[in-house]
């Protein structure tokens, strides 16, 4: 016990040594992008911090373009700054997205590799992101979508990026179909424009769901431009109900038992005093009532809660369970219910069970044993038959005698 106490105060020292020293190394600016264009010319100064002034870090430069950058140092101590001069080619023949990584990385000393040797060593690097964009020829459109979850009568808001990344500019008139039960049920359209190339937009469109139910729906973009540009987005509309996700289907009579209830929130806000009273039935007669613990949900949280109750007075078979969950949204109180089956069963008697399990053991010892004993009394035969066969034929000994 002692040593698994050693191990995990050992473990979680090392993980919290290691996360302020990822936490302390910081490089900026994260990342930018540029659009390719012949010979383009550029230089973005980066600042690095650090809470060391003696850690050194050297200073380089990765990806398929890292030819094209040169930086004016190659390591810094404890941070400062730098300069990235990006000088790109007159030509580049592959179109799409290409990515240089400026990398800043603590050197480790040769102090530090003799340390290295008796404990793990952990290097920091970290990598911004310059991407330059290379023109598609022709038309070509790259489209992403966005959404956010609402209760009934709430907007849903709904944000559609455009990039034209074709040589050629377009001419567009995007639209949202939103999908329930893959129906279409509903079509947002934007107005007509034109999107020049290299250009980025994004258009905000919101849905009214007044007369939605609740539910999740699937919300589809598609840009027409000769060809066809999809993006998909799934969002929520909720209510204020609790739902009864699984329950202790099969509860053992005898003494306290314990009832679980997984319940998941239907609500786009935080419910406050969550508990269920659950009613035990026998036909319309109640056996026994008891309540829950209490807890509060997030937006669409499944948690579970727990009742107990004494089953003594319970015999073997299937029982109604009528559950009311109880709770409040926005200091609005509402409740809930659920009727489910419950099985209540007698324990099994452990003195069969161990019997059963006696018995299996005992049959398995005695296959082993014939399985064993064939294998040595097969292994002894053919010994004795090799044996024999190598043995060379002796014919019986026969006495001479002759005239002297």
């Amino acid at each position: 016990m002692e040593k698994r106490l050693i191990k995990f105060i050992f473990v979680l020292a090392i993980f919290i040594f290691l996360i302020n020293i990822c936490s302390a190394l910081r490089v900026g600016p994260a990342k930018v992008e540029y659009n390719f264009a012949p010979g383009f010319e550029t230089s973005v100064t980066y600042y690095v911090s650090h809470n060391n002034p003696d850690t050194e870090f050297e200073l380089y430069v990765a990806g398929d373009l890292s030819d094209y950058v040169k930086l004016d140092k190659d390591k810094l101590v404890g941070g400062g700054s730098f300069i990235a001069a990006v000088n790109l080619p007159l030509f580049i023949e592959k179109p799409g997205k290409h990515r240089i990584l400026i990398g800043v990385r603590e050197k480790i000393s040769e102090k530090d590799l003799e340390v290295s040797t008796a404990m793990v060593r952990t290097t920091v690097t970290i990598q911004a992101v310059i991407d330059v964009y290379v023109a598609y020829p022709g038309k070509y459109l790259e489209i992403s979508l966005s959404s956010n979850n609402a209760n009934v009568g709430e907007p849903v808001n709904f944000e559609l990026g455009i990039i034209s990344q074709g040589k050629e500019d377009v001419n567009v008139t995007p639209q949202i179909d939103i999908i329930s039960d893959d129906k279409t049920i509903e079509t947002l359209y934007f107005m007509q424009r034109e999107i020049k190339s290299q250009e980025q937009i994004k258009l905000k469109k919101s849905l009214d769901t007044a007369d939605y139910n609740p539910g999740t729906y699937n919300a589809l973009a598609i840009v027409d431009y000769g060809k066809i540009a999809k993006a998909e987005s799934v969002f929520k509309i909720g209510e204020l109900i609790i739902h009864l996700v699984n329950y202790t289907r099969q509860i053992i009579i005898g003494d306290v038992q314990k009832l679980n209830l997984e319940i998941e929130s239907g609500w786009n806000d935080k419910v406050d005093g969550v508990y269920a009273e659950v009613f035990i039935l026998n036909g319309s007669t109640t056996l026994i009532s008891f309540e829950t613990s209490s807890t509060s949900l997030e937006p669409w949280e499944k948690k579970t809660i727990a009742g107990f109750f004494d089953t003594s007075n319970f015999t073997k078979g299937f029982y109604n369970a009528n559950i009311t969950f109880i709770y409040y949204g926005k200091d609005i109180g509402k409740s809930s219910s659920e009727l489910v089956k419950i099985e209540f069963v007698e324990e099994k008697n452990n003195f069969q069970m161990i019997l059963f399990i006696a018995i299996g053991a005992v049959l398995l010892l005695v296959i082993l044993g014939i399985i064993i004993k064939k294998y040595f009394l097969g292994k002894r035969h053919r010994l004795v038959y090799t044996k024999k066969v190598r043995e060379p034929l002796r014919g019986p000994k026969v006495r001479s005698s002759g005239a002297k």
